[in-house]
């Protein structure tokens, strides 16, 4: 079998930047994965030196250069060895665009960056970060694949899904009868992603009823059937379904709010944001907060359903999602151990969703697992509307 190998080259220390790395891995290691590459490795290079990439460490079938804003020297170099020049945009308004390459624009539609296949090499250039045209790249990867391009031929893909799992990869056949959950250990390839989520890399076949047996057994778990951010597809439900949700947050300190303030013209759908992370803030922000906090304590069922529902008054959004919990090292108990998070998000229209979680590995895992645990309750919600 053909083992296809991929270089991510980035200017050094770059993906340390950021809520989210720019190269958006690990969604796009599963992109690139589904479109049959066995793994990807990475370069870290001087932005300030010349860059060649015909004269890099080991044989690569894709070659993913991902400038981040610092791209003039690296720009130069893969234009200038590949033998690619610059011409007019006249579908952009006359704007600068790669002569024979595929271009590669973001989700305003602004060509970002450009992939070909010229001198044995198949290559992507991202002026910014890869995770910014996603989508895009994996497409026009796809379609030269497609064209036989480079050193590679195309082939049946797999397809890789998203499957909301809270932290717990066993939860991934959750609920469903025996058969189907021996077809998917049997058949599909079960990873769990550092968000809590399990990415679900389903074999390449031209019967599509197993993927259709599996559609119905997953139900609202399944949110995607590519690789994407789930903060991006719930910002375009909100903005489709013209929704505007609010946020009260303990133990993950404003991190749900970040996540959805990152999409470019989330103001469309984000109203506002409380951080109540002391109990006298709670007390602050919520009428009846004090009796709550004595009887069941910061972490329950109790204060998340009365932050959510507060937050919901206060800014009259339609909806409103609350987190409280315990990321540790320290603070847990016998009956909340560190990882214990409750979570509540409400509507307008009075619906109601609540989760408790107990979430394992570091403060920082236990808190972004959180946060998306929370973007699911208010994608679920979203979806009823």
């Amino acid at each position: 079998m053909l083992v296809m190998k991929s270089l991510l080259v980035t200017p050094r220390w770059s993906e340390l930047d950021g809520l989210m790395t720019p190269s958006g891995r690990p969604l796009l290691d599963l992109s690139l994965i589904s479109l049959g590459f066995s793994r990807v490795d990475t370069l870290e290079v001087d932005p300030n030196l010349p860059f060649d990439p015909l004269e890099l460490p080991g044989r690569y079938d894709l070659i993913l250069v991902q400038a981040d804003g610092q791209g003039s020297r690296l720009r130069r170099g893969v234009l200038s060895r590949l033998g690619l020049s610059l011409g007019l945009d006249e579908e952009q308004g006359g704007g600068l665009k790669v002569m024979g390459a595929t271009p590669l624009r973001n989700s305003e539609g602004r060509a970002v960056g450009f992939a070909a296949a010229k001198r044995g090499i198949l290559l992507a250039y991202c002026e910014h970060g890869l995770n910014e045209v996603l989508g895009s790249l994996h497409q026009a990867i796809h379609e030269l694949l497609q064209k036989g391009s480079g050193r590679v031929r195309s082939r049946v893909e797999p397809q890789c899904w998203l499957v909301e799992c809270s932290g717990d990869l066993s939860t991934v056949t959750a609920g469903m009868d025996l058969p189907m959950a021996k077809a998917i250990h049997a058949n599909c390839n079960a990873q769990m992603l550092p968000n809590g989520d399990c990415a679900l890399l389903i074999p390449g076949v031209e019967n599509s009823g197993f993927a259709d047996e599996l559609k119905v057994a997953y139900g609202a778990r399944l949110y995607a059937q590519e690789p994407v951010l789930l903060e991006q597809q719930l910002a375009e439900l909100l903005r489709a379904r013209g929704l505007t949700v609010a946020t009260a947050e303990s133990c993950t300190g404003g991190l749900v709010a970040a996540r959805l303030t990152a999409i470019s013209g989330s103001s469309a759908f984000v109203d506002a944001a409380w951080v109540t992370y002391s109990n006298e803030a709670k007390m602050r922000h919520v009428d009846g907060m004090e009796p709550l906090l004595t009887a069941h304590g910061a972490v329950s069922h109790e204060v998340a359903h009365a932050l959510a529902r507060a937050a919901l008054r206060s800014h009259k959004t339609d909806m409103a999602v609350a987190v409280t919990g315990i990321a540790g090292p320290t603070g847990g108990s016998e009956d909340k151990p560190v990882g214990t998070v409750f979570l509540a998000a409400v509507t307008r229209s009075g619906s109601v969703l609540s989760h408790r979680g107990l979430y394992t590995g570091s403060r920082d895992r236990i808190r972004y697992q959180s946060s998306q645990t929370a973007l699911h309750l208010l994608r679920r919600l979203a979806m009823e509307v």
